[in-house]
């Protein structure tokens, strides 16, 4: 196969993983805060997609950084600065409230938080450290054409799966 499909099918088990730790993430941080389980994904799967495209795009301005805490650090300003526009656009463009800080300390008018922000930067140093690694590995094996297939296969089920759901 063409390098450039091992590195798109890379991206893309790099994009899901990412999209499935921000489903636990805003599941988490809802039970914690209510009790209940609410599936917090717009798809019918545990996926969040825009922390897929959040953590691409960390991916690419930290890929070949070592240090954690400059990944922290920068992950954390970057994902903030992101998530005050994005609230800004949402409620002044399109009168959108999607989220709310305002039960949480040391927030800035229910808009970001300092303990949003920082557990965005820890996320961003554990996918770095812990899912990146076996990632890159596993295309640079000699398993990379399965790999491939595998990450291929999975993303037709997942939009079989969404198809399928769309109607019902």
């Amino acid at each position: 196969m063409p390098k450039i499909v091992y590195s798109v099918t890379k991206y893309l088990l790099l994009f899901f993983l990412a999209s499935f730790m921000g489903w636990l993430y805003e599941v988490t941080c809802v039970y914690a805060m209510f009790g209940v389980y609410i599936d917090r994904g717009v798809l019918h799967l545990p996926a969040c997609p825009i922390y897929g495209f959040g953590m691409l795009i960390l991916y690419a301005a930290f890929h070949k950084v070592k240090n954690p805490l400059i990944i922290f650090a920068g992950s954390a300003l970057i994902s903030t600065a992101v998530e005050y526009a994005a609230y800004e656009i949402l409620y002044y463009g399109f009168n959108l409230v999607l989220w709310s800080y305002e039960l949480w300390p040391l927030n800035y008018k229910g808009k970001i938080c300092v303990i949003s922000s920082c557990l965005f930067g820890l996320m961003t140093v554990l996918f770095m450290k812990l899912a990146v690694p076996p990632a890159e590995k596993l295309f640079d094996s000699r398993a990379k054409n399965y790999a491939a297939a595998a990450v291929f296969l999975f993303y037709i089920f997942c939009i079989g799966w969404e198809i399928y759901h769309f109607g019902h």
